[in-house]
């Protein structure tokens, strides 16, 4: 059985720009090496898609379907990457400096040699993925099982620790619930 889909191969943002106006689906497609810097990726189909070498610094990546993408050294510093389906994706050497990922799949992805210096990672699958020579130096995580990892990082993320303030809001919060329940049985008793 021959192969007729042909790859949509992208030479500028402008093209991807214009062709986001007409469909969603980027499957496949060719955007190695563009400057996607800031783009808003979000409901996008970009399964097997072609970004080695790509410019995501700053760019939101929100509820992508992005199976077997290739990130291999892209920049993605400063990404806000939500919700995205990165399962088997290669993100070797990958430049994910400050990223920040909530409900994200990594499930057998490759981030050998990737940076994940001072990133933030929320509720990621990281089933079989492979952590190898990644830098981790400053990152935070939470909710991250990094023994279900085929290879975890060297040194592993610090815990993601609770704001300084949430404490006094819990509380002030029980203060004024406390308040709140003695005048109204004083009220009623009157």
């Amino acid at each position: 059985m021959v192969n007729t889909m042909t790859t949509k191969h992208f030479t500028s943002r402008a093209e991807v720009v214009e062709s986001l106006k007409q469909e969603r689906d980027l499957a496949g497609a060719n955007l190695s090496g563009l400057d996607l810097s800031g783009m808003k990726l979000t409901a996008l189909n970009m399964k097997g898609a072609d970004l080695h070498d790509a410019n995501l610094a700053h760019a939101m990546l929100a509820g992508a379907e992005m199976r077997e993408v290739n990130l291999a050294n892209a920049n993605l510093a400063d990404a806000r990457i939500f919700g995205a389906n990165l399962q088997s994706a290669n993100l070797r050497g990958a430049k994910l400096h400050a990223a920040l990922m909530g409900g994200v799949d990594l499930q057998s992805a490759d981030l050998t040699g990737a940076d994940l210096s001072a990133s933030r990672l929320m509720g990621v699958g990281v089933d079989d993925a492979d952590f190898s020579d990644v830098d981790t130096t400053d990152a935070h995580a939470a909710g991250v099982a990094w023994s279900e990892a085929k290879v975890q990082p060297a040194q592993l993320p610090a815990a993601i620790q609770p704001p300084r303030w949430l404490p006094l809001l819990f509380a002030s919060l029980g203060i004024v619930l406390t308040l709140f329940f003695f005048f109204r049985m004083r009220r009623r008793a009157v």
